[in-house]
């Protein structure tokens, strides 16, 4: 088979899916938080909230596409109208939490109980949430979902990739994906067109993830080997092997290296100008990318066909990129990440004016199409550029920092979208004005590393302008 994927790594690939399927409820306010427009009387259409606020007796929705839970709890206008800004910002707290919480207890008992546990949770409070009796106490519920959310998304992120092969990675990022899973929740809503219920079958559809973990999988031997835990790693191994339908060969492990903490990471001149750039664009990426993907319920057309056609463009996008880039050697992470930041500033800069002069026609969706693509471009070019500049030793711990500050920029997205209740543009200029500013520092500051060895990777004091130590010749075991 393609990539030498065996019907083990299979079902590692899908628990990947059903796993980013149940992350996506980060997304999930596009729906949760959709407010048709609204009309008085017989009058026209609008989205004026002097109309809603001065015409609550004869005021009416107009083509409503899902019953959200803002029209349920009337957080469209005034006040009230923050807690929908407020229901994504609690759960991107969760997530910031869980990243710490429950990356750090599965390095300490194990990748297999931590997923377990993590998915366990979520699945249950995205079920809960469906049933929540009051605002209140669905924003608490959102929280422990956004909890669980982190713990998924690092802990199986890190249990899938210690299952599969260095070339499999590359399967993974082109089929199996974050534009399918947007895609697999937006059919959900569209199926069943009320928060509470798509809520619970969100729920259900992500069980296949926590049902393979719990009976398929075993223990990481990645991990049982870094605890010395030979004879279980073995067996873990072992049961791989029969799960896989292949005879079992004993596998040579590398020699546990000391990981540097980020205190020595920052005490290392080298490292910490790398860093900073890294943190740069993985912030820019998040707070660009969660504040647009929280605004386009705000597009005009069908909100359904809308959200569909982002899915499936992300989707495709996500496997030309792998196959542009493993057939185009030239095709540098410089040019994928400037090139994308470039597209996404002259979009969103088109997409200012034409909400700023009230266009809402077909080519306001095309440009805001093409432009989302593109910041997921530039989401591919933040995880290539931190796996690949940073040595082993701290490779872990630098990209746990980097999606700390992603977490950062996804708390402050909302309010973005708060912010275009007083000015429309507001969402698109600040995708512009951050992008500028990302795209001077990648400009000057980011190193080429295409290709190198990973292996081969140091970082010193002594390395100018933090360029990194390298062995300039591609490595047959480098992921790209």
């Amino acid at each position: 088979m393609w990539f030498d994927i065996n019907r083990f790594h299979l079902l590692v690939l899908l628990t990947w899916q059903f796993s980013i399927f149940f992350a996506s409820q980060q997304i999930f306010p596009i729906f949760s938080n959709y407010v048709p427009q609204w009309k008085c009387g017989n009058g026209e259409p609008s989205s004026d909230c002097a109309v809603y606020e001065t015409c609550k007796s004869n005021l009416t929705f107009v083509n409503v596409a899902f019953k959200s839970a803002a029209m349920e709890y009337d957080w469209i206008c005034g006040k009230s109208a923050y807690l929908k800004s407020l229901f994504s910002q609690i759960q991107f707290a969760g997530v910031l939490c869980g990243t710490f919480s429950f990356g750090a207890v599965s390095d300490v008992v194990g990748r297999k109980p931590v997923a377990v546990f993590a998915l366990s949770l979520g699945i249950l409070m995205n079920f809960v949430t469906g049933l929540a009796p009051n605002y209140q106490l669905l924003l608490g519920i959102r929280f422990f979902l956004g909890l669980s959310v982190g713990g998924t998304l690092v802990v199986v992120c890190t249990f899938v990739m210690e299952m599969l092969l260095p070339k499999q990675r590359m399967a993974l990022r082109a089929f199996f994906n974050w534009g399918v899973a947007r895609l697999m929740m937006t059919l959900i809503a569209m199926a069943l067109p009320e928060w509470r219920i798509s809520s619970i079958a969100c729920a259900i559809a992500a069980l296949p993830a926590l049902l393979i973990i719990i009976f398929v999988f075993p223990e990481s031997p990645t991990w049982l080997h870094n605890k010395g835990k030979l004879e279980q790693m073995k067996k873990s191994e072992k049961h791989i092997a029969k799960m896989a339908g292949v005879p079992y060969i004993p596998v040579e492990h590398q020699k546990i290296e000391h990981s540097k903490t980020i205190r020595e990471m920052l005490q290392t001149k080298g490292l910490m100008r790398r860093l900073f750039v890294l943190w740069s664009m993985w912030f820019v990426a998040s707070i660009c990318g969660y504040a647009t993907d929280l605004n386009s319920n705000t597009i005009s057309g069908d909100l359904f066909v809308n959200q569909i056609l982002f899915s499936i463009l992300i989707a495709v996008s996500k496997m030309i990129l792998v196959i542009f880039d493993t057939h185009v050697p030239s095709f540098r992470r410089r040019t994928l990440h400037q090139g994308a930041q470039l597209v996404v500033c002259l979009c969103f800069l088109l997409l200012t004016f034409m909400t700023f002069y009230g266009y809402t026609g077909l080519a306001f969706l095309i440009v805001n199409l093409i432009g989302t693509v593109f910041i997921e471009y530039t989401w591919d070019a933040c995880y290539l550029c931190a796996v690949e500049s940073m040595e082993t030793a701290c490779r872990a711990s630098a990209t746990g920092t980097c999606s700390l500050v992603a977490r950062i920029g996804a708390i402050l997205a909302p309010m973005l979208n708060y912010a275009n209740l007083w000015w429309p543009p507001s969402v698109y200029l600040t995708v512009v004005l951050l992008g500028t500013i990302n795209l001077i520092i990648s400009y000057f500051f980011l190193v080429e590393t295409k290709n190198v060895n990973l292996d081969n990777v140091h970082i010193d004091s002594s390395s100018e302008e933090g360029t990194p130590m390298i062995d300039e010749k591609p490595s047959q075991k480098s992921d790209q």
